[in-house]
């Protein structure tokens, strides 16, 4: 079941992709990792890079937990460059609760800084950790994954969480990446439902301001301006993915050379199986980019030459279209991909696998319908990830056969 040529390191656990950024020709990715084993703990940054967002080269852990400052995960984060082009590194720092640092009441977010221009090793840097104390006596529940962005002269920073039961963005303000002011909640939920909002990342798109927020259930994109005093005025609110926990959560962009507005997300496994040694893998990166209908999102270049990527058109007169993405040889195993005139797209997982303990549920989504749809489909093993005019749908899937 592993993935052949989507990012993963040789073993043991990973998710959310952290500190993404371009930096002097490479695109480096971190990534939360377990070290010692192949389930979810013992949290570190594992370090990737690449120099078309395709062929990744595995770099040694660039981030380790401070244990003798009682800290034993290093949650997500992201990364900024300041003025003078030198990447900061901001992450969640989480204890135990024994020691009033667990991740839904204690966690603080820290900055960690580049020994060298390798990025190999980051330094954490105790003296500007933001605390809850900033927010002057409000509670903020789940508080982490930092995504920092420059805006006009200073630097802002969201951060996910949990306020009355309300998941949200939370915005705070710099003017040198060290001290931080609690400015307001930049969005949050309209119900009080008591899940809060993971790895929120703030950009900016084709002159729209973006907030992508994965409220442990679908990742969500809303689309919108910023005024002169930082309060978000929403336009659109739309999927950006559905696989959530079967395929797609907790992405993170990066702006390249090319200006270019790149993507990538962790596709969590879903088998149902406890030990195989690995688990995860990152999603293909794309470009985003708006058009008439929202956000669109593009494969990078050169995906087309990877095995088991098709490109199809599709025209409106052809739908209801129907594609078999797997199919065992005695047919008892098979996962279908439908379309529909109404621009209704499915993952029919049913019958994908025999493994009893694989998800067998279907995703699915609505994409706009065109006169001529522009259909990708990319499988790789375990991994199904499907685009119908720049919409995705990702899904893992697990065939016996």
């Amino acid at each position: 079941m592993r993935p052949k040529w989507h990012y993963r390191p040789e073993r043991n656990w990973i998710n959310d992709p952290n500190g993404f950024v371009y930096f002097q020709g490479w695109y480096h990715l971190f990534y939360q990792y377990n070290p010692n084993g192949d389930q979810w703990g013992d949290i570190h940054w594992g370090h990737a890079r690449s120099r078309d967002l395709l062929h990744w080269e595995t770099l040694p852990l660039a981030l380790y937990p401070q244990k003798e400052r009682k800290e034993k995960h290093c949650y997500s984060g992201g990364c900024c460059k300041d003025a003078f082009g030198v990447p900061h590194f901001f992450y969640t720092s989480v204890g135990d609760l024994e020691d009033g640092l667990d991740a839904r009441h204690g966690a603080y977010q820290r900055l960690a800084l580049p020994v060298d221009e390798s990025l190999t090793k980051l330094v954490q840097d105790d003296a500007f950790a933001l605390t809850q104390e900033i927010h002057h006596g409000m509670k903020v529940l789940e508080w982490r994954d930092p995504c920092v962005v420059p805006w006009r002269g200073q630097y802002l920073m969201v951060l996910g969480g949990l306020v009355e039961g309300h998941g949200c963005a939370l915005l705070y303000t710099s003017l040198d990446l060290h001290k931080w002011t609690y400015r307001h909640i930049l969005a949050r939920s309209e119900r009080a439902d008591g899940v809060s909002w993971e790895c929120p990342n703030l950009f900016f798109l084709d002159g729209k301001c973006a907030l992508i927020y994965s409220p442990c259930s679908a990742v969500r994109i809303k689309l919108g301006s910023l005024d002169d005093g930082l309060h978000f005025h929403e336009e659109q609110d739309e999927v950006l993915d559905p696989g959530a926990w079967d395929g797609f959560y907790a992405p993170q962009v990066t702006k390249d050379d090319l200006g270019r507005t790149v993507m990538i997300g962790w596709m969590p496994e879903c088998d149902g199986i406890a030990h195989k040694g690995w688990a995860g893998v990152m999603s293909l990166p794309c470009v985003l980019t708006l058009d008439r209908d929202g956000v669109r999102a593009d494969p990078v270049p050169g995906v087309d030459r990877l095995p088991g990527v098709k490109r199809l058109s599709v025209l409106r007169e052809q739908l209801p279209f129907a594609w078999t993405v797997h199919r065992s040889a005695d047919g008892a195993e098979e996962t279908v991909l439908t379309l529909s005139p109404e621009g209704t797209l499915v993952l029919d997982r049913s019958r994908s696998t025999a493994l009893a303990s694989a998800s067998h549920a279907s995703v699915r989504r609505q994409v706009p319908v065109k006169e001529i749809n522009e259909v990708w489909i990319a499988v790789d093993v375990s991994t199904v990830e499907v685009m119908v005019n720049g919409r995705w749908l990702s899904a893992r899937i697990y065939p016996t056969q």
